[in-house]
């Protein structure tokens, strides 16, 4: 009945690396799949097995008492044991024919090969053809854990076994509350692979799932086959079944099918495409859903990600990604960064690195923006080119040159944006002059931009030309001193630090009202931002400085261990003139002298207790403008809880963006093997829940069940709510919906219950 064959559980590497990010991309491609040889397509040859016996290996036999025939037959009796290279035939009494090169033992017959091991009462082994059988035996195999008994088991070769009436689980003998059970066992340790006949698997003494035919591993490498069903229920989809069928195409190729059921939608088929060669990888995703029955049209998605090396050094890739619709992402998405994601990048580009000083970047990059966003301006192209020198003669030096073609889509209210050509290029130097205890950096930057803009407003220029200098000059000390009281208070020396730091930046002033915004945005002013030059991103905008910024760090240190302990921070900026240039353009200069007093303080003194805080206060009104308050206990493995509060001043009594929010997360035992996890986020200004997480783990030993219901807000002002709920048999497979990575992502520092784990050895083949 080959027709009928499926194969139910299949294993699926996990080892295949992501497609890098703009911001990572490696230089050279690194394989994470098997190596190939040069075609390309065929494994690896394997390295040879100790195990595997030939005429040139001895053949060794002992006993209590051994009686035989000169060279023909040996009898055994009293912990006979006949052994050649990994095979190993044990029992109470034993007959080995040396002319047939057959072992017959009989009473607590021990057989080990390959690492696993098959115990009966009886046996008959032809130790060179690696043939025989054993009656009623119980089997287990080291790689996995797993175990199990049979009728019968047949040994047909080195590598092929046969096993009648099985079972097979990962569970103790005394505790199966999982195990598979089989009209026939097929094992290949030659594969790593068996396969079942009329199978079917009991939980709890309750089938639950059955197949004519089955595969499961007996390693954890990839096998194709059925991947384990993920099922869920939500709000929008209701029952959502999804069950992926893996294709192991090659060891450097894999094709997996996401066919979907949703009851409130209908059938969706999602493919994804994986592969990797010594030069270039990629993944292709792709989703289709034909004639949704809530809106009634087809709905998809894609993705494309492809990178290949052309030339040491230089590598092009693309990436590409596409919805259907607006609501994709709200229907679609299994997880909150799903649902809530708005753009969609289209780019295409080469990359090329000279050495280590030069670095090229040529691309095309468009977006596809969800509403409500509005469209962002895009790169049809852009080319960039930089240099960088450190340590020349005492000199950093650095060099940026870009051009850029920046157009942009109609937004929502149908009106044509500016459009225009932008090029540039920033030198800088700075001399760092760094001493035991101290250090002086002056640096000096040009900024030379020249536009060439369309769709201008009446009267507005459509060539524009600016140049900025800016000098900069950055410093500080430290100073160390032991802590006698926190030492006494704690019970560890500790070395305290005070680390003074002045900064000055001058720009002068530059009318820039008249460029537009291609990719500039006014940065968080946060601590990375008050030591900066520009308080912008992108290069539309230069701001006009002659500030001063004042700060000063304190650490406390483990003397034995040079761990920090804690660390404080507090900094404020002078403007000595008043900053002119604005995001908006040109403004009148603020009569603010003082900026905003920067505090934030880390704490790890007590053990398992986490602190973290960041405060902006405002001197003029006496009122905190921003505050993100965390804190984490971590007294055991599986045990966390996380406290936070964040809070935004809005500009006005009734901005809307004025943000308090309080949140709490953990994961907790609740008996010895049930763990809690948990997270509510709430509004205090809107006195709601924003994001809603609870659920349990229960560790069985070899199983793992694992239950959570979620709800978020999306970006469309509506509520989604899911399910999820997974079984997973350590060491075989896993069923449900895989909610890890959403706890994950709402609990920090949750760690799941293990998975089943067989530490190698270099005994474990030994019997």
């Amino acid at each position: 009945m080959a027709g009928l064959s499926m194969p139910l559980f299949a294993q699926t590497a996990s080892t295949l690396a992501p497609f890098p990010t703009e911001q990572d991309q490696p230089r050279k491609t690194t394989p994470a799949l098997p190596a190939v040889d040069a075609g390309g397509l065929v494994p690896r040859l394997a390295e040879p097995k100790s195990s595997r016996n030939d005429d040139s290996q001895p053949t060794f036999v002992s006993a209590d008492k051994m009686t035989g025939i000169g060279e023909q037959e040996i009898q055994l009796e009293g912990h006979g044991e006949v052994r050649r290279g990994g095979s190993v035939v044990k029992g109470d009494r034993l007959i080995y024919n040396q002319d047939r090169d057959e072992a017959t033992a009989h009473g607590n017959v021990r057989l080990s090969r390959d690492g696993a091991l098959f115990v009966g009462p009886q046996a008959r082994y032809r130790v060179d053809a690696s043939e025989g059988t054993m009656q009623t035996p119980n089997y287990y195999f080291q790689q996995t854990g797993g175990s199990g008994r049979a009728d019968r088991i047949d040994f047909l070769d080195a590598d092929h076994a046969s096993v009648q009436n099985a079972t097979y689980t990962t569970c103790t003998p005394d505790n199966a509350d999982w195990y598979f059970r089989a009209s026939r066992l097929d094992f290949d340790t030659g594969r790593q692979v068996g396969t079942g006949y009329n199978g079917s698997l009991h939980f709890f003494g309750v089938p639950i799932l059955a197949a004519p035919v089955f595969s499961f591993p007996l390693s954890d490498e990839r096998r194709s086959g059925v991947l384990a069903p993920v099922f869920g229920f939500g709000s929008r989809n209701g029952i959502d079944l999804t069950v992926p069928y893996y294709f192991n195409l090659a060891p450097n190729r894999d094709l997996t099918l996401y066919p979907r059921l949703m009851s409130r939608r209908g059938a969706q088929l999602g493919a994804e495409f994986r592969y990797l060669g010594n030069d270039y990888s990629g993944q292709w995703r792709g989703e289709f859903l034909p004639n949704d029955r809530q809106l009634d049209r087809d709905r998809w998605s894609y993705s494309i990600q492809h990178q290949h090396n052309l030339l040491p050094g230089m590598q092009a890739y693309v990436n590409l990604n596409r919805v259907s619709d607006a609501r994709y992402p709200d229907d679609m998405g299994r997880t909150l960064s799903m649902a809530s994601q708005r753009q969609y990048t289209q780019e295409g580009g080469v990359r090329y690195n000279i050495g280590d000083d030069w670095a090229v970047l040529a691309r095309v990059q468009k977006f596809q923006v969800l509403p409500p966003s509005q469209p962002s301006y895009e790169r049809e192209p852009q080319l960039n080119v930089r240099y960088t020198k450190y340590d020349l003669g005492g000199f950093d030096i650095s060099v940026e040159s870009d051009y850029t073609r920046f157009t942009k889509p109609l937004d929502l209210n149908l009106l044509r944006s500016p459009e225009g050509e932008r090029m540039f290029i920033q030198p800088s130097i700075s001399y760092p002059i760094v001493r035991a205890g101290w250090f002086v950096t002056p640096k000096a930057t040009f900024n030379a931009a020249s536009y060439r803009l369309d769709h201008m407003p009446v009267g507005a220029p459509r060539d524009i030309t600016r140049t900025v200098p800016t000098f900069s000059i950055d410093s500080g000390m430290t100073f160390e001193r032991d802590a006698p009281v926190v030492s006494r208070l704690f019970g560890r020396n500790f070395i305290q630090t005070l680390e003074p730091r002045l900064f000055y930046v001058y720009t002068p002033f530059r009318e820039q009202s008249q460029i537009p915004l291609f990719d500039t945005a006014e940065s968080d002013f946060g601590m990375g931002q008050i030591f900066s030059e520009n308080p912008f991103t992108g290069y539309d905008r230069i701001a006009d400085n002659n500030k001063v910024t004042v700060g000063v760090t304190t650490r406390l240190i483990e003397a034995e261990t040079g761990i920090e302990r804690f660390r404080g921070t507090i900094a404020q900026r002078v403007d000595l003139n008043g900053q002119r240039v604005s995001i908006a353009g040109t403004a009148v200069p603020s009569d603010q002298k003082y900026s905003d007093l920067l505090l934030g303080a880390t704490v790890q003194l007590f053990r398992n207790y986490y602190f973290d805080t960041g405060i902006q206060y405002n001197r003029e009104i006496e009122r905190v403008i921003r505050s993100n308050i965390a804190l984490a206990w971590k007294p055991g493995p599986r045990q966390v809880v996380n406290v936070g509060y964040r809070y935004r001043r809005g500009t006005t009594v009734l901005d809307n963006n004025a943000l308090e929010q309080f949140e709490l997360s953990g994961q907790w035992p609740i008996t010895q093997r049930l763990y809690g996890i948990g997270r509510v986020n709430y509004d205090m200004n809107q006195r709601t829940m924003t994001d809603t997480l609870a659920g349990f783990e229960y560790d069985a030993d070899c199983w793992v069940g694992r239950v959570a219901y979620q709800r978020y807000r999306n970006t469309a002002g509506s509520s989604t709510s899911q399910i999820f709920a997974q079984i997973e048999f350590k060491g075989f497979s896993k069923i449900g919906n895989n909610p890890i990575d959403v706890i994950k992502l709402n609990v920090p520092g949750y760690q799941p219950v293990p998975a089943r784990q067989v530490t190698p050895s270099i005994l474990d083949q030994y019997e």
